[in-house]
């Protein structure tokens, strides 16, 4: 997929990579931080007193935007210790860096939606007062700034127009793929974790913490097997236990989305070096990641899992197409 660069593409190349080493380092984390505050601040005083549904994003965004800023220090540091070879023309410190700032641009997305979810939109069926806030996050920039550059490092070299087109249909399609499935990864794991019976409406009709909760003993304390006592739309008792498909569907559709974002990221560079194990790597998890989120979509009626099993069976076929595959297999390595 690499082909050989100008003295200038290099330069241009390790510009770049220092400026954004030095950004996620220095701004991004800030960012980042900044806009997870507020997207809880408004969940905790705007969403949560009216739908307990949402307080399960907190423990989730908390954790994942945490590990998103820590990412980013490391990947700034390693962007700017590459910078070096860049210059020198290192194929494989290119396809590293292409890596690094794949991860970022993914972040960068996965922070932008929730505040629209959280901090703009309306519920007025649900009783929730008006948006208070306005305007985008100041984690806006971590997607742009760091789309920017990976697609200076992807298409800085001289290859031909006809080839970079080519390469930016699936190289793109794996950095928005592992966005969109690591939010609905966020999704299902928002419901996975919720324990409906640990909350309850006060005498305002406002939702508070249940001073009697299910007991631990209880398998309404557990998230595995509350919701084969309860209805998973209304969370009312249920007649008789169930084998609810919920469970699993939440699982699947949570915590193994998380896992395939994850390894999306990680094929590119190693696509991006004919290296064959990243071609199986992204392509065995568009298949995966296909396969369960339209099962989800059957099982919970998500439509943002339908949009993101469609994309990732599109992943799939890009993959296997030879068009697109001779990019990322050298000879003899054919599937």
């Amino acid at each position: 997929m690499i082909k050989e660069t100008t003295k200038t593409q290099r330069m241009i190349m390790m510009g770049v990579a220092i400026l954004g080493g030095i950004y996620l380092m220095a701004f991004a984390p800030t960012q980042a931080m900044t806009t997870l505050k507020i997207s809880l601040d408004q969940a905790f005083t705007r969403l949560i007193p009216y739908d307990a549904d949402f307080y399960p994003a907190v423990p989730v965004l908390t954790t994942t935007y945490s590990a998103w800023i820590v990412l980013f220090v490391f990947a700034g540091s390693f962007a700017l210790l590459l910078s070096k070879k860049l210059l020198q023309g290192a194929h494989w410190a290119r396809a590293t860096v292409l890596g690094l700032f794949a991860a970022p641009a993914v972040a960068g997305m996965t922070m932008v939606i929730p505040w629209f979810v959280l901090v703009l939109a309306e519920y007025p069926e649900k009783g929730v007062p008006t948006a208070t806030i306005s305007g985008m996050p100041t984690a806006m920039p971590i997607l742009f700034i760091s789309l920017a550059i990976y697609y200076v490092i992807l298409f800085a070299d001289q290859d031909t127009i006809k080839h970079k087109f080519q390469k930016f249909v699936p190289f793109t399609l794996m950095g928005v793929i592992s966005g969109m499935v690591f939010m609905n990864a966020q999704h299902g794991v928002r419901y996975f974790i919720h324990i409906p019976g640990n909350f309850m409406k006060n005498a305002e009709g406002l939702i508070v913490g249940n001073p009697n909760p299910p007991p631990i003993t209880s398998p309404l304390a557990h998230f595995i097997t509350n919701l084969d006592h309860l209805d998973w739309l209304t969370f009312e008792p249920l007649a008789a236990q169930t084998n609810s498909p919920q469970t699993l569907a939440l699982l699947l559709g949570g915590f193994m989305l998380y896992v395939s974002s994850v390894l999306l990221i990680i094929a590119i560079p190693m696509m991006a070096m004919k290296k064959k194990a990243g071609w199986y790597i992204a392509t065995s998890t568009a298949l995966a990641t296909a396969f369960v989120s339209v099962q989800g979509f059957v099982v919970r009626n998500s439509m943002e899992w339908l949009q993101g099993g469609m994309l990732s069976l599109l992943l799939f076929v890009v993959l296997m197409l030879p068009v697109f595959k001779k990019f990322f297999l050298a000879e003899g390595d054919e599937w």
